[in-house]
């Protein structure tokens, strides 16, 4: 059956503009470029598909009019021109996996195990990339302008960084790419975890790549987030034992029926045996998570992997997803200071936000003037840009203003920020003065002491 013949008669015949939005030149047979290149000509001067008759008087004599008669004398098969356009692109995409799978078996002998896994990622993706087809094409009898607050609640999701923030976007719509910039040791990191902190209190599931920091630590941090302890006294084993207890609550609450232990623990005092149990003995919640994944060499083909798995399982309720951070993610054959690969990534995490259907978050660095390290463009791709001002720690604030935003107001708000317990709270503050930095006398001299207003680097 000749796919491309048919549905070029289909879109003749019928003059469907559905079709024609998701109809690519790639998919077709090549003897019929000319008949595609004359419809998209005659689509870009009058905006709709013509007719046989129409294109027969556009098309130049030769082989182009024969092909075009032959089109119009194929019996038609009694099937809708949808049907015909997916068998077409079935065809398309079994040809490219063959193409795509000789190269990857030609080189199978010199990969790795996790070389295979990735390369065979990476052959899915551009399968998607190729394959993808223009959806949304509506017309006003198609696209609904209202929506009812099941509907508005689904699309829009609250990041909780500052409830003025999420007031005045009423949170920020999935497929979006949210980009927060800072220098070094202004607390992106920070951010970015609590990001997903305020998902898994909401209910939802989130998930958080990390390339330089460890697993571990990424969990450490949420966890003094979550029970409202010091980071400091949690990492070194040296919280009291009420703030012991506040983890442990914490910690159940994220396995189903958990209680028990709970209680066992209060009674044994041995977190360790607690924690043992909990774990073999209970299941998580099954749409309440946090997924951490420590990936140092993450590429955007593994994220996409990732992502896959994980919208599978949790379907809406994973609304977030947090890649730390932008200026780290590899492209193959690139160095991370190279400016061109970074822009491609920020447009690869944009185009897995509208894939996965999540909100994308991702810091990035800024130099000393506030602009993007490396490459200005990756904002390009990004709905909102966030930077992060650092102030001095002991004045429990972070600024944010944006640099860029889709659709809404520029913002700037400033943040409460305890930085032992590494939680930043929602509601809007002032910020405080800058304390006067103290004068020491030495040897004759006036020295200012400005050990006060050190930048928290390591968190």
């Amino acid at each position: 059956m000749d796919c491309s013949a048919i549905v070029l008669n289909k879109l003749l015949v019928e003059r469907n503009l559905d079709i024609w939005a998701k109809l690519k030149l790639t998919f077709l047979d090549s003897a019929y470029s000319s008949i595609y290149s004359a419809i998209s000509r005659h689509y870009e001067k009058y905006s709709t598909i013509p007719s046989f008759e129409e294109l027969e008087l556009e098309t130049r004599e030769g082989s182009g009019q024969k092909t075009l008669a032959t089109l119009k004398l194929i019996d038609e098969p009694e099937i809708s021109a949808e049907v015909a356009l997916d068998a077409l692109l079935d065809q398309y995409t079994q040809n490219q996996t063959i193409s795509l799978l000789d190269k990857f078996v030609d080189k199978l002998p010199i990969y790795d195990s996790a070389e295979i896994k990735e390369n065979l990622s990476n052959i899915v993706l551009t399968l998607d990339e190729k394959t993808l087809t223009t959806e949304g094409v509506f017309t006003m009898a198609d696209i609904m302008l209202f929506k009812n607050t099941e509907e508005l609640a689904r699309d829009r999701v609250f990041l909780g960084l500052n409830n003025m923030f999420d007031a005045t976007l009423a949170g920020v719509a999935r497929q979006e790419l949210i980009l927060i910039g800072g220098p070094r040791g202004s607390g992106k990191s920070l951010a970015a975890s609590n990001l997903i902190v305020n998902q898994y209190e909401a209910g939802n599931s989130a998930v958080i790549f990390t390339i330089e920091m460890l697993g571990s630590e990424i969990n450490e941090r949420q966890f003094a987030m979550l029970a409202n302890v010091p980071y400091m006294a949690l990492k070194q084993g040296g919280l009291t034992p009420d703030e012991y207890l506040k983890v442990i609550k914490v910690r159940a609450g994220m396995f189903q029926e958990a209680d028990d232990l709970v209680l066992d623990y209060m009674r044994h005092q041995n977190r360790f045996k607690f924690e043992a149990a909990l774990v073999k003995e209970k299941s998580l919640k099954p749409d309440n998570q946090i997924v951490i994944i420590d990936d140092r060499s993450l590429t955007i083909t593994s994220i996409d992997l990732h992502l896959g798995k994980l919208k599978a399982r949790f379907g809406d309720k994973l609304g977030v997803c947090v890649v730390d951070y932008l200026n780290q993610v590899v492209l193959e054959g690139s160095s991370h200071y190279d400016w061109q690969p970074q822009i491609e990534i920020s447009k690869g995490l944009k185009n897995l936000a509208r894939k996965h259907d999540v909100v994308m978050v991702s810091p990035y660095q800024i130099d000393a003037t506030g602009e993007a390290r490396f490459a200005k463009g990756i904002l390009d791709a990004a709905d909102i840009a966030l930077i992060m001002k650092p102030v001095e720690k002991d004045r429990g604030a972070i600024p944010f203003e944006t640099t860029k935003i889709r659709g809404g107001p520029d913002i700037k708000f400033v943040s409460p920020m305890n930085w032992d317990t590494l939680r930043i709270s929602p509601q809007s503050m002032e910020l405080p003065p800058e304390k006067e930095k103290v004068k020491k006398v030495k040897k004759g001299r006036e020295v200012v002491d400005d050990t006060q207003s050190d930048i928290p680097w390591n968190v």
